[in-house]
């Protein structure tokens, strides 16, 4: 397990990462992850950098459209000693002959009518118009190899429509789990597990809740113990 401290710069002005992306990568983890995986959407490469950090022999690669964040990602590759290969282009347009054993994501899930900011950085990051749900599970499918997995979180609102694309595409749903801010509110993200042309049931994992009696509960505490991060502005 990696002890040593992770340290990521993050554009001042821009998009940030949040507790989301912490939460998702010890979902992998425990979910299992190896050999070929892909980062789609990657920002400052928290996701791709957490996971190799904790299984150095996978083979990452990461994609963004945005070439501010290609410049973080490498900057954060070379600040914590590992080796990814990087390409600043559409996903949707992406053409690749590799196929990925995992591809792992915190896309974009903010609805048209949300608050929109005038910093394109964080709109394109933020907003699903700028990858729609279904071209985006479209896409991660035709470049997952055969039983290859997808692991992305989204807004739980979105569940039937996730379902609905998901059995489209042939990509069956194994594993799931519900976040919750406290246990007395509605799920607000949804944690997914979901693997190519298999039949094996789907696993519904016990709820997370992030706050108890108004602290950190103690699974949040446990995961950003188990992640030693810092940041700094870029």
């Amino acid at each position: 397990m990696k002890k040593e401290m992770v340290s990521l710069a993050q554009l001042k002005e821009g998009y940030r990462y949040n507790s989301d992306s912490l939460i998702l990568v010890d979902f992998v983890l425990n979910c299992g992850v190896k050999n070929e995986l892909l980062d789609v959407g990657a920002g400052c490469g928290v996701l791709g950098i957490l996971l190799k950090a904790f299984n150095e022999k996978l083979n990452l690669s990461a994609i963004d459209i945005q070439e501010e964040n290609i410049k973080l990602i490498r900057q954060n590759l070379d600040k914590n000693h590992i080796k990814a290969e990087i390409f600043c282009d559409d996903f949707l347009k992406f053409k690749i002959e590799k196929k990925f054993d995992f591809i792992v994501s915190n896309p974009p899930f903010y609805r048209q009518g949300a608050y929109k900011s005038e910093n394109k950085h964080k709109s394109i990051s933020k907003f699903q118009s700028y990858l729609p749900l279904d071209k985006f599970i479209c896409k991660a499918n035709s470049m997952l190899k055969p039983r290859g997995v997808l692991y992305f979180c989204y807004e739980a609102l979105a569940f039937d429509q996730i379902c609905t694309i998901l059995e489209k595409k042939k990509l069956k749903m194994t594993k799931i789990c519900f976040v919750h801010s406290n246990k007395n509110e509605k799920a607000r993200l949804i944690l997914i597990g979901a693997r190519k042309s298999v039949k094996s049931p789907c696993e519904i994992l016990p709820p997370l809740f992030v706050y108890e009696n108004g602290d950190l509960s103690e699974k949040m505490q446990a995961i950003h113990s188990k992640f030693r991060l810092e940041s700094y502005d870029f």
